[in-house]
């Protein structure tokens, strides 16, 4: 084999392999949140920092157990008294050390206070789940999106194609003017444009779910537009805000951090109070010299207490700054409930916009298709002209991406809509992949539970 050859043979190697490699089959929503749940790099930093926060509770609670401590030691020693001979010897010794703490104030507050951080740390990984869905949903209806653009695009193409060729061929037998060509020739190399643009938009929009997933994927199942667009249950808006009150997870961790400054401010403040510890020691020594004696053992009983007097004035300056830190944590969880309330209120009257939108967008539809027939009847009958014809098409091909937009808008504003509620859980993608269908018009897939 040449050396040119070879080259060549590598080059075309790896188009044979691309081709051979099996086309992954359409995947619905709940297989693809499957694979991002286990590959998610973001999911899974939040469940290692959980339990990293997690431990801090067991390292309070240690503190509130028995401390047992073991230490040994052996030395060599050489002793002289007045004219008496060098001794050398070596002596040796080890003690046992057990302290149970019975009055730790400052050390049971800690305790409290982990409890309390620990709270925040379940909470802020029951968001990052949340998150995730939110996120997988996203990916997901932006590829549908991004499929129902192009293919509207590629529809608008094709139909100003043979616009096109059809004004082309009047022009040819004299029955319009050049200009109507020049028209329909601009409005099919903007279509072109268009095309190209929504490939692009659909090759990012799988890109982004590669990125999520950590796996490429060639189609995803259609969502079938029959699917109901029903306004917000329950209905009323104070509900939802009720409900929002008593379950939204960053309302929980602002209230969680407001019990964590409230432990730590009587944890510093215990640092005025006593503490008494039970301590039992035992202690053994051994020695080679005459001089030493006897071996010797020791065994030790007593409770120590002990009473902080006077520290520089740090025990109250700490005390002071715990208080201050408390505020700040009930105004942050105020903050949040204000914004609880606005956010609430704005998603469900976006919901429910969404719910009026998809229909009148439905209806701009039918109008839009409508206008079409009738405007095209009219340019054959010579009563409108060509730019007339374009501008009506123009109009159904935008209708057609808006009515798609507005159900994908519905979808992703009701999911946070729940989000901010509380009540997001893997069960409303469950719910929505069961209006999926694959690109081959097959029968709906039934989802099992992630």
């Amino acid at each position: 084999m040449t050396l040119s050859s070879f080259h060549h043979t590598k080059k075309i190697l790896p188009l044979m392999f691309s081709l051979l490699a099996p086309i992954a089959p359409a995947a619905d929503l709940i297989e693809i949140f499957q694979v991002a749940a286990e590959d998610d790099p973001q999911i899974r930093a939040a469940e290692s920092s959980m339990k990293s926060i997690l431990e801090g509770y067991n390292v309070s609670r240690s503190l509130l157990l028995p401390d047992v401590s073991l230490s040994a030691n052996t030395t060599w020693n050489e002793r002289q008294f007045d004219n008496d001979p060098t001794q050398e010897f070596n002596s040796n010794g080890y003690s046992a050390r057990i302290v149970q703490p019975l009055l730790r104030a400052d050390r049971w507050f800690q305790l409290q206070s982990s409890k309390a951080v620990s709270e925040q740390a379940r909470k802020n990984f029951e968001i990052a789940k949340q998150e995730l869905v939110i996120r997988v949903a996203t990916a997901y209806f932006n590829i549908l999106r991004a499929e129902d653009n192009l293919e509207s695009a590629v529809a608008q193409e094709t139909a100003f194609k043979r616009q096109l060729e059809q004004t082309q061929e009047r022009f040819d037998v004299g029955l319009i003017a050049i200009t109507d060509v020049h028209e329909a020739q601009a409005a099919y190399d903007l279509a072109r444009v268009t095309r190209i643009t929504q490939e692009e938009e659909r090759d990012n929009s799988f890109a982004a779910l590669e990125t999520l997933t950590n796996q490429s994927y060639a189609k995803v199942d259609k969502l079938d537009k029959a699917m109901p667009i029903t306004r917000p249950d329950p209905v009323a808006s104070a509900d939802w805000i009720q409900g929002a009150l008593d379950n939204n997870l960053e309302l929980k961790i602002r209230k969680a951090a407001v019990d964590e400054a409230k432990q730590e401010a009587r944890r510093q403040k215990s640092g005025h109070l006593p503490t008494i510890d039970a301590v039992a020691a035992y202690s053994n020594r051994t020695g080679s010299a005459s001089a030493l004696g006897n071996d010797a053992e020791f065994e030790n009983y007593s409770l120590e207490f002990n009473l902080p007097l006077f520290q520089g004035g740090g025990t109250r300056a700490r005390v002071r700054q715990a208080h201050h830190s408390l505020n700040v944590a009930k105004d942050n969880y105020e903050s949040q409930y204000r914004l609880v309330k606005q956010d609430i209120q704005t998603q469900h009257r976006t919901v429910s916009s969404d719910v009026l939108r998809v229909g009148a967008q439905k209806l701009a539809l039918r109008s839009s298709q409508s206008a079409l027939e009738a405007t095209e009847g009219g340019y054959e009958v010579g009563t409108r002209n060509i730019v007339d014809v374009l501008q009506a098409r123009n109009l159904v091909f935008r209708s057609e991406s808006d009515y798609a937009n507005s159900i994908y808008d519905y979808i992703l504003n009701e999911l946070l809509l729940k989000q901010t509620a509380g009540t997001l859980t893997n069960a409303d993608l469950i719910e929505l992949n069961q209006w999926l269908r694959e690109s081959t018009g097959a029968a709906p897939v039934t989802p099992a539970a992630p």
